[in-house]
């Protein structure tokens, strides 16, 4: 993840007299200005998102439920550690990268061979269990844990 870095404008900046704080995504890639520091990275995330085409839609489901499980972990351990991660969106970043891992399984599943909901009783519980082991730094491949889960959840339903 590329750092984000927030400080005062300099007064070789030319930029509008109502922006005092900027902020820059890594090494100059992308800036925004705001009178505030959160308002400069609210401007560079909204700048960001209207240009990021790399979320696939078929993906959101996944996406949403791999961070609502690794949300949950996180509201269980308000103890853990984020800051390797750049914080918690970081962190929720990691987690949904799995989202095409999931999708792709689930797209070989034959839908008669699980009974259960894919959504919640995999997705979710996988976010949440992932979220887990990258806390821990496992060596553990996501797609170890992943079959781990479906093993499980396949013999509730057998």
């Amino acid at each position: 993840m590329r750092s984000i870095t927030i400080g005062l404008t300099r007064a070789d900046w030319r930029v509008a007299a109502s922006a005092r704080y900027y902020a820059e995504r890594g090494n100059g890639e992308e800036f925004a200005f705001g009178m505030t520091p959160s308002e400069a990275l609210a401007r560079l995330e909204d700048r960001e998102a209207a240009t990021n085409q790399n979320l696939n839609q078929d993906w959101a489901e996944e996406v949403a439920f791999l961070a609502l499980g690794a949300a949950n972990l996180l509201r269980d351990r308000r103890d853990a550690d984020l800051n390797r991660f750049g914080g918690y969106m970081g962190f929720i970043n990691e987690i949904i990268s799995c989202a095409p891992l999931l999708a792709r399984r689930w797209s070989q599943m034959e839908s008669s061979d699980f009974g259960g909901v894919w959504l919640y009783d995999v997705t979710e519980r996988f976010g949440r269990e992932w979220a887990e082991e990258v806390l821990a730094g496992t060596d553990e491949s996501p797609s170890e844990r992943l079959e781990c889960i479906i093993a499980d959840e396949m013999e509730k339903w057998l």
